[in-house]
């Protein structure tokens, strides 16, 4: 089994016999051959994926591939279908159409039944950019590789952790992924590129760590009841994981414990698991045995995003009659075929190529008029980094008041530039010295208190804005 990664700066490959990791190899990539993780260049893709092959030893036919995340779309939805009943592509692609604003034409979707749930099924949807597959295919069967298995890269990191409940951070050079694990079923998946020009380890920890909170708020704030438990492990891979100065700045700005990658893969001791774990996470596809949780039991996420129209073709009986009758009228026109078929030739590929870029166009488009919410959490998370260190001196203030009051916190959440969080006082002069104090502190715009349905409440819900660098 081979298995390929390709990122824009770089393409990492891995052959696995009998459940051992056997060879391992890497080839950095030219600057113009990917942009956003769609090939501009598949000739020099092409050479570069043979001369890996070549250099590393490496032949084969069993290649399972990686794709990138970025734009594309995850969802676990609810199919109206009583556990038993078979899920069908058409229920599926309804209840998707509900909560994914791209359709067919612009997405090709792959989609797995993860749980029963009351009222249905839960359905994991995933939606690949059609210019994106495309454009790696394209490149792949360019140097005789059709890879038989695609595979998502979050979900192969999933598999690689092999744990119920995690949090990831593959951090690459163009882009980074933050995954978030419960029960077995990535609950959210979100790839990000870096923005242009340079960071210091500073900025990039500091965006990470950003990320990773905006992940975990999304989720606490659609599971108010089964928040994630603060004890949950992170495992931090990807290329960049091998920045000494980089982890050490992660460890000491996330909460969350940051454990070591221990695939349950027969693999050399001097093998940089972190940086290939992608690779490792696609050898174990279908193989990784399901573990007990609690009470139940999980299956790690096993969906093949190979688009059907690259699947092997299987031909009839009829059509290898008709192929057999093409073959004896090419021979007696061949004359005539032979002037035309270069002709041919340069039409399908420039096809092709406008195809991928007509495709590629559609799908910015309707992002652009349909992608508000992720609009929304941009802002939001630009608004954090904005914040700088003031942000955690906020919350700072606000526990420590607390603390100083004797007043309960029950539950705290961000949305960018405002904090809202409940607490409970043991007298209503405790609760009022407490807003008081927050309002006096000078770190707020605003402190607003929960309305007073009856006297003397001693607690509730407050929403504070924070001040940005901006309005400081």
């Amino acid at each position: 089994m081979i298995t390929l990664e390709i990122s824009s700066t770089d393409i990492r490959l891995m052959e696995v016999q009998g459940g051992k990791v056997t060879k391992w190899a890497s080839r950095s990539l030219a600057s113009s051959v990917l942009e956003e993780d769609v090939v501009l260049d598949s000739q020099a893709l092409s050479d570069a994926v043979k001369q890996l092959m070549s250099s590393s030893g490496t032949s084969g036919k069993n290649i399972i591939a990686s794709v990138s995340g970025l734009y594309s779309l995850s969802r676990i939805v609810m199919v109206p279908a009583p556990l038993g009943v078979a899920v069908t592509q058409q229920m599926v692609l309804e209840a998707a159409s509900e909560v994914m604003p791209l359709t067919e034409e612009e997405l090709y979707f792959s989609w797995q039944t993860i749980a029963p749930a009351e009222g249905g099924q839960r359905v994991l949807v995933v939606g690949m950019p059609r210019d994106v597959v495309d454009s790696e295919m394209l490149a792949l069967r360019a140097v005789g590789l059709n890879p038989h298995i695609l595979d998502l890269k979050a979900m192969a990191l999933i598999r690689a952790v092999n744990r119920g409940q995690a949090l990831i951070l593959n951090i690459e050079p163009s882009s980074f992924d933050t995954v978030l694990v419960v029960d077995g079923v990535a609950e959210v998946m979100r790839t990000t590129a870096w923005q242009e020009g340079e960071l210091s380890v500073e900025d990039e920890a500091e965006r990470l760590a950003a990320a990773l909170e905006l992940t975990v708020g999304f989720y606490n704030s659609h599971h108010p009841g089964f928040p994630l438990d603060p004890a949950t492990p992170l495992f931090v891979t990807g290329q960049m994981s091998g920045d000494l100065a980089l982890m050490e700045k992660i460890r000491n700005r996330v909460e969350y414990p940051i454990e070591p990658l221990t695939p349950p893969l027969e693999y050399p001791a001097h093998l940089p698991v972190a940086q290939y774990a992608v690779n490792i996470g696609l050898a174990l596809k279908g193989t990784a045995a399901s573990k007990s949780v609690g009470q139940g039991d999980y299956s790690l996420p096993d969906i093949n995003l190979l688009p059907q129209i690259y699947e092997p073709w299987k031909p009839s009986a009829r059509q290898i009659y008709l192929l057999l009758a093409i073959v004896a009228a090419i021979a007696l026109l061949f004359p005539l075929y032979q002037v035309t078929a270069e002709v041919v030739g340069e039409t399908n590929i420039l096809e092709t190529r406008y195809n991928i870029v007509n495709s590629k166009l559609k799908q910015r488009q309707v992002e652009l008029r349909n992608r508000q919410p992720m609009q929304k959490a941009i802002s939001d998370y630009n608004t954090i980094v904005d914040m700088g260190g003031g942000f955690v001196e906020d919350l700072e203030v606000i526990r420590s008041l607390a603390e100083e009051f004797g007043i309960e916190m029950q539950s705290i959440s961000h949305g960018g530039s405002e904090v809202t969080f409940s607490c409970q006082a043991d007298s209503y002069l405790t609760f009022r010295d407490y807003l008081t104090a927050l309002k006096e502190s000078g770190r707020f715009s605003s402190v607003t208190s929960p309305a007073e349905i009856y006297p003397y409440i001693k607690g509730g819900s407050i929403a504070i804005t924070l001040k940005t660098k901006t309005s400081e």
